[in-house]
């Protein structure tokens, strides 16, 4: 998953006349690229990878089910906290076993 770290603005005119550079910064440095239009943003760019995690996360936060499950594990953790371990805990397990099988992050 990619973070989108900062937004860049441009007018339609900058756009159209800088368009595969736009399209080849967005999709190498994650950032969002506003276009505007009479100064006001109209559209953006995203690089494809950054649209489609965009797009995972929208689904799994609109999935009732998941939602359900989610909060029925959370609930489970806080009722049992002997059996949940910390995201410091699971990074040295994941880095272990990552390690043991010879794969990085």
């Amino acid at each position: 998953m990619y973070m989108i770290m900062y937004m860049k603005y441009y007018s339609m005119a900058e756009a159209r006349a800088n368009f595969a550079k736009l399209i080849d910064s967005a999709e190498e440095t994650h950032e969002r690229i506003v276009i505007t239009r009479n100064g006001e943003p109209a559209a953006i760019i995203l690089g494809i990878d950054d649209y489609e995690d965009m797009h995972d996360e929208l689904e799994l936060y609109t999935n009732p089910i998941l939602i359900k499950q989610i909060e029925d594990d959370i609930a489970y953790n806080e009722a049992h906290p002997e059996e949940s371990v910390t995201g410091e805990e699971m990074r040295k397990i994941l880095d272990e076993r990552w390690a043991r099988e010879g794969k990085s992050e």
